[in-house]
Order: C-alpha cells, then structure tokens, then sequence
C-alpha cells in the first residue's frame, strides 16, 4: 500500500512529506480507581494512520491493556498502556469491527516504538483472546465502563444521555 503524501516547499526545494503519520493528542492522565483498573480523568485522542480520530472520554475505566499473568514479565514497562486505553475505548465502543480495532491497536504500538517482537505478540494475544471481551461489549458502553462518582450532576446526566440511553458512543470531546 502506498499512502498519500504532499508536497512541502518552493518550486525549487521540494520535499515530501509522507501523510501516514500517526500520534497521541495529550498526555494520558489517570488515577487509580480499583485494583487493576484505572479511570480516565481527561479527554485522550489518538489521530490514527487515514486520519481517523478515536477519542476515550473522560472517567472511562481501563485496565491499561489486559495481559494475562503468565505472560506478564514479558511487558514489565508501560510502552503500550496508550494504546491499550484507547484499544480498549474502541471494543468498548465497537466503533470499528474487532478485526479493524486490534489492527489498530498494532499501530498505536508502532506509534509508541514497541519493538516489532513484543507488538506482534502483543496482537497476536489480542486475535486469540480478545473475542471474549469483544462479545461483552456488544449493546456499547454501560454503566459500570464509566466512574460516576467522580462526576458532576452535570456531567452524570449528560454522560448517561449520550453513552448510555442514547448509544452515542463515538466521544468526540470527552
């Protein structure tokens, strides 16, 4: 595959610039919530190659990226935790298919510099095991995926409208 790309510069010093690129926005703030689980405290985005945006709203709960213990020493550092809340806000959500949301969440280690050993095991972990939590997220969001008590009466109102009622899963501002 070949991605697009533009032309950067004057007639006479040209230089292409390859239009794949794919990044983080923000830094990921989080606080501990329960064992093994973590909440969201401000709005995460990540602009994926093609230019899709994939935003995790505030208060989601994430648990960074499920490894199971066997395999856990092999992943002793954070590399992959942005892509694991964003990965997880994706199957959460279904806005892409499984298939599509673990291709994704290659990339997104790609983007962190994991080495190309560790992301391959890493996916392919998702493609064997991921169906489980794939299928429980099949009606969207629910309830027990947000930290409520953290929010205003405010936000909890707007958050159970959008998310929850409304099935509007796709945050664009968190």
């Amino acid at each position: 595959y070949q991605w697009p790309s533009r032309l950067i510069g004057s007639a006479s010093s040209v230089r292409v610039i390859a239009m794949s690129d794919a990044w983080f926005s923000g830094a990921l703030d989080l606080r501990a919530y329960k064992p093994g689980v973590w909440v969201l405290l401000e709005p995460f985005r990540y602009h994926a190659r093609g230019g899709r945006e994939f935003t995790v709203p505030r208060w989601f709960i994430t648990d960074l990226a499920s490894i199971p213990w066997l395999v856990d020493p092999l992943f002793d550092n954070l590399d992959h935790r942005k892509a694991g809340v964003v990965h997880d806000w994706i199957y959460c959500s279904q806005q892409v298919s499984r298939a599509e949301a673990d291709e994704l969440f290659r990339e997104m280690l790609e983007v962190l510099s994991v080495g190309v050993i560790k992301r391959n095991l890493m996916y392919s972990g998702l493609r064997v095991g991921g169906w489980y939590r794939y299928g429980q997220c099949d009606s969207g969001p629910k309830e027990e995926d947000f930290a409520w008590e953290f929010m205003t009466a405010a936000e909890r109102e707007a958050y159970r409208i959008r998310f929850i009622e409304k099935g509007n899963w796709v945050a664009r501002t968190g």
